[in-house]
């Protein structure tokens, strides 16, 4: 079989590793990507219907928040390659039952007048904090997340000499639930904010300590989702642009089978063909921290306790987390018209539509449900129509809808595979719910729908085990320096010459790049080369808060 060279190899070609290959290429480096799918961008990916032409839908990402202001875009110049994004102005959005709505817009003037009809108070709450949050994002969520973890006890320690960063860490000894109930009277709005968390996985519930880093993160960025023109696989076909543009080689169709170590060092990839990719200088895996670690290396390379570690890293709702959903996709002849539009014209331009969750304790009976194995009996959903924003995505005048709710894994102690049963039925139940909210919504408007049901993501992506799109629960004990444990947390795995990258690690999934530009550093550096661009770093930026 052949043999192919390069200074590095990269497992998966999910966005996170394209964005360490474009880092590592445009710094010189001869690098190769290999991924198992005949498609690139794992979770960034869009694909056409199976049931009509001209139609096209995200499998996985819809909600980019952002994305052209991160600092990766930059620097690796993805404007010449292609990608456009697009900002709807009227970001996220909440029919209500009894025909009123609230609405968070881009612009947090608008916003504050549409909370006035509801709260006078809640609205300047939400604006003064709007501006505070944003400096406190800025500066210590936004620092940390694009920078290799610090341990837990030197963050807490660099944070307490400022007066934002004393906040900060009080803000987060609380839950998310009390900060919002602290913050906010109305029940509408407490409930849009905990689903607004929810929906970004950043909880594993929002009831539990520790988690009111949520108010800071979706106050800050819960008003920037966008969307790139022509759908996801746009950022991820820029990204390959680039990275070929630089000399690096991508592989696609290519699985792995094992990483090939010699006297403890990572010295290339062997596929399941036979073919071997050898790496003079280091090999990265961007997949799960389970096929990494129990698949790809053979066990006398590794410590027992690692193994152990990679044994038991948690996914999805069996951490009691809620990166797993069930989703409706569908086309129709016309957007949703909502009952509220009588109140507030705005809700039928929402991009990000919250629908049937009316106060707190629905968000969480429904969270509760789903950690008890139980598809929620009464639905909630989050909902999109990209083609409001991008037409492209269907034919002249139709339209592409989307609709997630919240799902477990294994379906009332039935195991995963129920799904295959009732997905169908719970469709109906999805689209009936939203329909609720926007009448016209009925048989006639629908060309076709079909579910992707926990399992269906799986299936697709074996890197969203359990169909968690993070990668690993989002638990203290898989977060910031614990991720995805502590002793493969700074990119660096207990072999000389590999690394780690993607969604398991720090700071977790979504569309950030965050894994990937973290990585990049840690790789150069240990290559003794020059870190070209200008990370943060959050040891000097912390020392210097007011």
């Amino acid at each position: 079989m052949k043999t192919h060279e390069f200074d590095g190899v990269i497992i998966g070609a999910g966005h996170n590793a394209l964005v360490l290959a474009g880092y590592l290429a445009k710094s010189g480096l001869k690098v190769a990507v290999l991924e198992k799918t005949g498609f690139i961008g794992g979770g960034a990916g869009t694909f056409p219907s199976p049931y009509y032409p001209g139609f096209l839908h995200e499998y996985h990402s819809q909600f980019h928040r952002n994305v052209p202001n991160l600092p990766w875009y930059t620097d690796l110049e993805l404007d010449n390659y292609g990608v456009e994004y697009i900002f709807p102005p009227v970001n996220n959005g909440m029919p209500l039952s009894d025909g009123r709505c609230l609405i968070i817009h881009a612009d947090p003037n608008i916003t504050k007048k549409s909370l006035e009809r509801f709260s006078r108070k809640d609205a300047e709450n939400y604006y003064r904090i709007y501006h505070k949050y944003e400096d406190m994002g800025k500066k210590i969520w936004f620092v940390r997340d694009y920078s290799p973890p610090l341990s837990q006890d030197e963050e807490t320690d660099l944070l307490k000499k400022s007066k934002m960063g004393r906040e900060f860490l009080e803000i987060n000894k609380k839950s998310a639930y009390e900060i919002v109930h602290e913050l906010f009277e109305d029940q509408a709005l407490r409930a849009f904010y905990l689903f607004l968390f929810s929906v970004r996985g950043y909880l594993p519930a929002p009831t539990i300590k520790g988690t009111g880093f949520a108010t800071v993160a979706m106050t800050f960025m819960g008003n920037k989702a966008m969307l790139p023109k022509g759908g996801a696989r746009q950022l991820t076909h820029a990204l390959a642009f680039m990275v070929s543009h630089h000399g690096g080689k991508i592989f696609p169709a290519t699985e792995v089978e094992r990483i090939m170590v010699q006297n403890n060092r990572a010295v290339g990839v062997e596929s399941v063909d036979g073919h071997k990719f050898m790496a003079k200088k280091f090999v990265v895996s961007s997949v799960d921290p389970t096929q990494t670690f129990l698949r790809f290396i053979e066990g006398q390379f590794l410590d027992a306790h690692i193994v152990e570690r990679a044994r038991n890293y948690k996914y999805g709702v069996s951490g009691k987390s809620f990166g797993v959903l069930f989703t409706l996709h569908a086309a129709t002849h016309e957007p949703p018209n909502y009952t509220s539009s009588k109140y507030d014209p705005m809700i039928n331009q929402a991009f990000n539509t919250c629908v049937g969750y009316e106060t707190p304790d629905e968000v969480i009976h429904h969270l509760n449900q789903v950690i008890e194995g139980m598809p929620p009996d009464k639905i909630g959903i989050q909902c999109a129509v990209p083609t409001l924003f991008d037409p492209s995505r269907a034919p002249r005048g139709k339209h592409v809808l989307l609709a997630w709710q919240f799902a477990p894994y294994s379906v009332c102690g039935k195991g995963p595979e129920e799904w295959d049963n009732i997905k169908h039925t719970y469709l109906e139940k999805v689209l009936a719910r939203w329909a609720e909210y926007a009448p016209n919504l009925e048989p006639k408007n629908v060309i076709y729908a079909f579910p992707q049901t926990p399992v269906d993501v799986e299936r697709h992506l074996i890197n969203m085990r359990e169909g968690d799109f993070h990668v690993g629960a989002l638990i203290p004990e898989q977060l910031v320096a614990n991720r995805p444990f502590p002793e493969v947390s700074n990119y660096r795995a207990p072999i000389d010459s590999l690394y780690l990258t993607g969604a398991g690690t720090h700071p977790t999934g979504n569309i950030t790049g965050a894994p990937g530009y973290n990585s990049a550093q840690v790789i150069l550096r240990d290559l003794g080369m020059d870190v070209w661009w200008k990370p943060p770093d959050p040891r000097k930026v912390w020392r210097h808060l007011d």
